[in-house]
């Protein structure tokens, strides 16, 4: 009797202490938003509000037959990829075919199959602080392996033109959930 009392007391306790745990680990959050900036050079800002601790990384990339500098910012939660991206031109007249080409390999690195008369939809967007010229465009493509939101938009500085892009690159199929927290993300980007 006395061993299978300490049976069922110990038992017990294992029980609460799981119960307890598992109460503990559903009330802490997997998205941890904090506002960052990515600053440039020339003194520009992009604040926006990202769900995890970014790192940054620069590296030279060739668009279009134009060697250019992309500096990244991005983090992975929850099995998405949040980015922002830019890239400084001291030449605007160069944004067109770079933002095409930035656009195509972008939209070839997630996976999409294009036809090749009919090219991806892109809707028209809104950024805080961004230009007009080019216009800021979105689009959210089913890839192979992963679904990808992206955001492009530019700012005149008066070292020429900057480009930039925010991104969500998820292995989920999109749902309520994902569709909020994309939102919040891009609706937190503001240009200063």
């Amino acid at each position: 009797m006395f061993l299978h009392f300490q049976t069922n007391q110990k038992l017990a306790k294992l029980v609460f202490i799981l119960l307890f745990s598992s109460l503990f680990l559903a009330c802490t959050p997997t998205l941890n938003w904090r506002e960052v900036r990515f600053e440039s050079a020339d003194g520009n800002a992009l604040k926006a509000a990202l769900p995890c601790k970014p790192d940054t990384a620069t590296r030279k990339q060739n668009l279009s037959d134009v060697q250019v500098e992309l500096s990244m910012m991005g983090c992975v939660v929850g099995g998405a990829t949040y980015t922002l991206s830019r890239i400084p031109l001291t030449n605007p007249l160069d944004a067109p075919k770079i933002l095409t080409a930035w656009q195509a390999a972008a939209v070839t690195n997630v996976g999409v199959k294009q036809v090749a008369d009919k090219p991806v939809d892109m809707v028209s967007a809104k950024v805080s602080g961004a230009g007009t010229w080019p216009p800021a465009v979105r689009v959210t493509l089913n890839g192979t392996a992963i679904q990808a939101h992206m955001l492009w938009f530019a700012k005149q500085t008066d070292a020429g033109l900057t480009l930039y892009q925010a991104a969500v690159y998820d292995k989920q199929p999109s749902s309520e959930a994902t569709t909020d927290v994309v939102a919040t993300f891009f609706e937190s980007l503001e240009l200063q």
